[in-house]
C-alpha cells in the first residue's frame, strides 16, 4: 500500500501504483461494477470472501498493534451485504486465534448473501428478540441492551458492518439503536478503536452527507474503491484513515468522478534552455474598481508565480490602492467611473486578441452598468476565440444579468454562494449534494466547471475530478482570485480546458497546505501564491 497525507483530507492508503484506484464510484456506479464482474465470472459470494478477509487483515494488523494484552473485536453486522461482509471477518477472525464476537441487528429481511454466511458463522448474538426471519436459526444467541453494552465495553476494537453504499437515509429502528451504543462507548472510551466496512454507517456515499446517529470511524476500509461521497465533508471527518482494498474487481467503466492525485494530475511541460517569456504565454486580467481594486492584482500575482511569461490588468488611472509586483503590465482604460461600463469594452478589444488566456471578473462590482460591459467582454473573447476564466463578481452578473457565455472555451469558478446564485438556490442546498450542483451547473451554462470548496470538483459533461486536498486557511480573502491567475496560466499549457481545470486546482490546494506548514496557522492570499511555484516542480515532467 501507498500512503498519501491529503492535507485537510487526512490520511488516505491506495494499493500500490494503481493509477486505477483513484477513481471515485457513485453507490449505482460501484453497482454496476459488481455486477459485471459476477457476470464476467466471479461469484457474489467469492467476492464478499475477498472483502472480508481483506478487511480482517487488517483489522489483525491494528490488533497485533494494540497494547491490550487479551484483544477483543466486537463485530456489529445489518442485515444486508455489509453485514455479510462482516460475518466473513468474524469467521477469519476466529480461524486466526483473535477473539471475537459476533452481533447482528434485527431487521425484517436479510439478504441473501447474508442468510449464506450466517449459516456458516459460528456464533452470534442479537439484542432483544430474534426476528421472524431468524427465528429457527440456533446459532443466534439473544441478550441484552445492557449485555450488548458490556460486550462494546470489553472490546479492542469494534467493526462497524451494519450499513453499505445503499444509504440514503438517517440509520432506523434497531440499526440506529446499536450506533447509538458505539458512539456511546467511544464517548466512555478513548482507548477503542472502530473500524468502518466500505463507509461508516450513518454517511451517504453518494453526496457526502452524515446523519444522525452517524458511526465515527477510526479507519473507513473501502472494498475496491472509495466512494466519491467519503472525499467530500461533513462525511470525510467521520472515516478516519481511509484505506482501499481490492478485491479483484478490474473494471472501471463508467465512473465518472477521479480523485485528483499522483498520475491523474496533468502534468506541466519543463522549460527548455531556450525559453524566453515570449513563449511563455500571456494573460491578461480583466477586473478591478475603484472598491476593489487589489482582487485583479492578486489575480495578477497568481498567474505569475505559476510561470506566466506576461500578464497584464485593466484598470483606470483614478483607481489606487492596490500594491502592484512591478512585473504586472497595465491595459488602462479612460474615463473615471468607479466601475467599468459598457463603452470601455472598445478599449480592451486589443489587449484581449493579444493574449493566450483572459480572467474575467475579480473585483469587478455588481451594477448594472458592469454587466453590460461583462456581456461585451464575453463576446469578444467568443468572436477570437480566446480561454477564458470566468470568476467572482462575473458570475453574478451572469445570473443575476442573465449573461450569456456559450460558446466560449472557458472555466467558470464559482464558490457555493455564488453557484447559489446561478442555479436559483440557497448554499445548503449546494453544499447538500455538490456533485449534483456542478454537473447542474455545466448544464445551465455550458462551461467547464470547477466548483470550489473543501473538495473541489470539476465536472466537463463527461467526466470528473475531485481535489481532495487544501487546508482550512484557504478560507481567506482574495484566495479565489490567485486560483484564477492560476488557472489562466493552466490553460495556456493544457491541451483542454478540464485538464486545466484539474491542474490549478491541484496547484492551488497543495500551495494552500505549504503555505499554512510555513506559518504554522493562518495565511494570506499572496502566501499561497509564492508558495505554489514550489508545487511547479513537483509536477513538471
Amino acid at each position: 500500500m501507498i500512503a498519501l497525507s491529503l492535507g485537510s483530507f487526512g490520511r488516505v492508503s491506495l494499493p500500490d501504483g494503481a493509477l486505477s484506484s483513484l477513481f471515485l464510484p457513485s453507490s449505482a456506479e460501484m453497482a454496476n461494477l459488481d455486477a459485471r464482474t459476477i457476470r464476467d465470472g466471479i461469484a457474489s459470494r467469492e467476492l464478499m470472501e475477498r472483502a472480508g478477509a481483506r478487511v480482517a487483515e487488517f483489522i489483525a494488523h491494528r490488533v497485533s498493534l494494540h497494547p491490550t494484552r487479551s484483544p477483543h473485536v466486537v463485530i456489529v453486522c445489518g442485515p444486508g451485504n455489509n453485514g455479510g461482509d462482516g460475518l466473513v471477518i468474524s469467521r477469519w477472525l476466529s480461524a486466526h486465534d483473535i477473539s471475537c464476537s459476533t452481533v447482528i441487528a434485527q431487521a425484517g429481511r436479510y439478504s441473501p448473501e447474508f442468510v449464506e454466511q450466517l449459516l456458516l458463522a459460528r456464533e452470534a448474538l442479537i439484542v432483544g428478540t430474534k426476528p421472524e426471519p431468524l427465528r429457527d436459526a440456533n446459532r443466534i444467541r439473544t441478550i441484552s441492551t445492557n449485555d450488548f453494552r458490556s460486550e462494546l465495553a470489553g472490546a479492542t476494537i469494534i467493526v462497524d458492518a451494519l450499513l453499505g453504499t445503499g444509504q440514503s437515509a438517517a440509520p432506523r429502528g434497531d440499526i440506529a439503536s446499536l450506533v447509538a451504543a458505539i458512539e456511546e462507548c467511544r464517548r466512555d472510551r478513548s482507548d477503542i478503536e472502530v473500524v468502518s466496512v466500505d463507509i461508516p454507517t450513518g454517511t451517504n456515499p453518494d453526496t457526502g452527507a452524515v446523519y444522525e446517529p452517524c458511526v465515527k470511524a477510526d479507519h473507513t476500509v473501502c472494498i475496491e474503491l472509495i466512494k466519491r461521497g467519503l472525499m467530500q465533508f461533513p462525511a470525510r471527518e467521520r472515516c478516519g484513515e481511509i484505506v482501499a482494498i481490492p478485491i479483484g474487481i478490474s473494471d472501471r467503466a463508467g465512473v465518472e468522478f477521479v480523485m485528483a492525485e499522483a498520475g491523474a494530475v496533468p502534468r506541466i511541460q519543463r522549460r527548455g534552455p531556450n525559453a524566453h517569456k515570449g513563449i511563455q504565454g500571456r494573460v491578461l486580467v480583466i477586473g478591478g474598481s475603484a472598491a476593489m481594486p487589489g482582487a485583479s492584482a492578486l489575480a495578477v500575482l497568481g498567474a505569475l508565480r505559476v510561470g506566466a511569461g506576461l500578464v497584464s490588468r485593466s484598470t483606470k488611472a483614478t483607481w489606487t490602492g492596490a500594491d502592484l509586483i512591478p512585473e504586472c503590465m497595465h491595459v488602462n482604460v479612460s474615463g473615471d467611473t468607479p466601475h467599468f461600463v459598457e463603452e470601455d469594452c472598445d478599449e480592451l478589444v486589443e489587449a484581449i486578441a493579444q493574449a493566450d488566456s483572459v480572467v474575467l471578473g475579480p473585483g469587478l462590482g455588481r451594477s448594472r452598468e458592469t454587466g453590460r460591459f461583462v456581456q461585451g467582454c464575453l463576446n469578444s473573447i467568443r468572436l477570437m476565440g480566446k480561454r477564458a476564466i470566468i470568476d467572482a463578481d462575473a458570475l453574478t452578473l451572469m445570473a443575476v444579468e442573465g449573461l450569456d457565455a456559450r460558446g466560449i472555451e472557458g472555466i467558470i469558478t464559482p464558490h457555493p454562494g455564488e453557484a447559489a446564485r446561478m442555479l436559483d438556490s440557497t448554499p445548503q442546498i449546494i453544499q447538500g449534494d455538490r456533485f449534483a450542483a456542478v454537473k447542474a451547473l455545466r448544464e445551465r451554462f455550458g462551461l467547464v466547471t470547477l466548483l470550489k470548496g473543501a473538495g473541489t470538483l470539476v465536472w466537463n459533461g463527461a467526466q470528473g475530478s475531485v481535489v481532495a486536498r487544501g487546508t482550512p486557511y484557504l478560507a481567506t480573502a482574495g484566495s479565489g482570485d490567485i486560483l484564477s491567475g492560476i488557472l489562466a496560466t493552466s490553460c495556456i499549457g493544457c491541451k483542454n480546458l478540464y485538464d486545466a481545470a484539474v491542474q490549478g486546482a491541484y496547484i492551488h490546494a497543495v500551495a494552500g497546505e505549504r503555505a499554512a506548514q510555513k506559518t504554522g496557522g493562518p495565511i494570506v492570499a499572496s502566501d499561497i501564491a509564492f508558495a505554489a511555484a514550489s508545487v511547479i516542480g513537483d509536477l513538471e515532467s
